[in-house]
């Protein structure tokens, strides 16, 4: 009996509301149909498109050197669709460069991973695509050498969103089927069929993607998810706009997409107002600047820049696009979905509220924080000054604002806190106007610190010098042994905000970093607290 070879297959699933693959095709593409030969059993079409023909970037320049003709180095790039409809449904086959003929909003958006996720051992993991949204989208591949469970990949499903997945296929499903990959809407297959086999295969695919066997193991995956779907997109982007529209009863804000120095920061001003020097980003003055409201367009918030200042005010050092920096959540068909540093992401209602819960409960601190100050010029106190500040005014309190220190669990020297105090309490201080790119770093900062403080005696020794240099008797705060972590207590405090209703106000991903970094500080032993330092009347 002949063995069917082995084919590499990618294959997409339309949308149930598809009825006509024509509708689906880019626009300007060429292409050329085939029908498909009676007695298949399915009905179907292949598209393929008009090749092109490329000269090779590097073709001109050693063509100079060489004898000969190289006319035959001329690529053809071909492209192909195979469409067949199964069950009600259009299945895409593509081939080449055929990904690129179809819309993408017409795929079924979470087709490939779930199907994947449904399919494979969860034990028998090869590579893991994941993104790890904070202050910017940060993406990484992990390869294990053999096939491992999802523990072998450092994986934090708190915080890591799972974009692909490549694995062997469980035990139960057809012997045809002998690996699996998934990456959002498309699954890729390493199969043995022949053409006809194309319908049970696609029946096995669809029944395997309605499946949710997943949950038992990967039930992580539906906490946070990227908006793949370009008609989700743009009906969340016209939600955005029509609250735009609403002037200053916008629940709308803006805040840097990155990291920046705010020591440094004089002001920010925006397309249409660059008369403006606002000393905190304000979606306020923004919209002041569109003097027909109900014109805005999100082709024009995505034009539109704001930009920031140093000393020199006359000249942005830095601008980013509008919709880069807003931040805004919104529900849409029972979903909830959050923008943020120009992207869109949809959040389980119930993994929401369950964050929520978590960095609501962390207790509140007990030591009473000085009100942040406001100045003449209707500035903010910065974080620098305040810290002096509190340093001046409370005894026994170390500044270590800016008095760095050595450690082996980090890439370069790292403040061990802002204020330590004599009762051993690490104290960590962030403005709340720098939105969750500044508040990703002060969870950051405090991670690093006490795993360093714990485990690093030389980051010990450091401390200790700081402390020395401003009183000898406090040096002894911090031990040259290794410290009992029940002893002390690390503060977040966040300044310029309601002291009741802070955590509560904080964006999404801010209150899942806070509740993870309370929950892994926890768990080396150290008290955790929070602390709300409203602007002074």
């Amino acid at each position: 009996m002949d063995i069917i070879p082995l084919q590499k297959l990618h294959v997409r699933l339309l949308k149930e509301e598809v009825r006509a693959i024509d509708d689906v095709f880019e626009k300007n593409v060429r292409l050329t149909p085939y029908k498909l030969k009676s007695g298949l059993g399915f009905s179907g079409t292949l598209h393929i498109a008009v090749p092109n023909q490329n000269v090779p970037r590097w073709f001109e320049f050693v063509e100079t050197g060489v004898d000969g003709d190289l006319r035959q180095l001329i690529n053809k790039t071909n492209a192909a669709v195979l469409a067949i409809k199964v069950a009600g449904r259009f299945f895409i086959f593509t081939f080449g460069h055929g990904r690129y003929l179809i819309k993408q909003s017409a795929f079924v958006s979470d087709f490939g991973i779930k199907a994947a996720l449904n399919g494979l051992k969860h034990d028998s993991l090869r590579s893991l695509d994941t993104y790890t949204v904070e202050e910017q989208t940060i993406h990484k591949r992990t390869q294990a050498s053999r096939s491992s469970g999802i523990g072998a990949f450092g994986l934090d499903i708190g915080r890591d969103i799972l974009r692909s997945v490549t694995g062997m296929p469980r035990a139960e499903l057809p012997e045809y089927l002998q690996a699996l990959s998934g990456n959002e809407s498309v699954l890729a297959l390493s199969v043995r069929v022949d053409f006809p086999s194309l319908k049970t295969l696609c029946e096995d695919l669809l029944i395997l993607y309605r499946k949710r066997v997943y949950k038992a193991n990967f039930s992580w995956v539906d906490n946070i998810g990227r908006v793949a779907d370009s008609e989700v997109v743009d009906i969340l982007d016209q939600r955005l706009v029509e609250n735009l529209r609403l002037g200053d009863k916008s629940k709308a804000y803006v805040a840097p997409p990155e990291p920046v120095d705010w020591m440094e920061v004089t002001g920010f001003s925006y397309s249409g107002r660059r008369d403006l020097n606002d000393s905190d980003m304000n979606l306020a003055s923004y919209i002041s600047g569109n003097e027909d409201l109900q014109s805005l367009s999100i082709e024009k918030v995505h034009h539109d820049k704001v930009y920031m200042y140093s000393d020199d005010e006359r000249t942005a050092f830095k601008d980013w696009s509008v919709y880069k920096c807003l931040v805004f959540e919104t529900e849409y068909q029972d979903k909830r979905f959050i923008l943020t540093n120009g992207d869109w992401f949809q959040i389980d209602k119930d993994f929401a509220a369950e964050v929520l819960k978590d960095a609501g409960s962390i207790p509140m601190s007990t030591r009473q924080f000085p009100a942040v100050a406001r100045k003449k010029d209707g500035k903010l106190e910065a974080e620098g000054d305040y810290n002096k500040r509190v340093g001046s005014i409370t005894k026994k309190m170390a500044v270590l604002d800016c008095k760095n220190v050595k450690c082996q669990g980090a890439h370069s020297s790292i403040e061990p806190c802002d204020l330590l105090s004599d009762a051993g309490e690490f104290i960590f201080v962030k403005h709340r106007k720098g939105g969750s790119s500044s508040l990703s770093h002060l969870f950051s900062q405090a991670r690093v610190s006490a795993d360093s403080f714990l485990g690093d005696e030389h980051f010990r020794r450091g401390i200790r010098l700081h402390l020395r240099g401003m009183n000898l008797s406090w040096e002894k705060w911090i031990p040259i042994s290794r410290p009992n972590s029940a002893n002390y207590n690390i503060v977040l405090t966040f300044l310029g905000v309601n002291q009741k209703t802070f955590v509560n106000d904080l964006p999404f991903f801010s209150q899942l970093n806070l509740a993870r970094t309370a929950q892994m500080l926890r768990s080396r032993g150290f008290e955790v607290t929070v602390a709300g330092v409203p602007v002074q009347n």
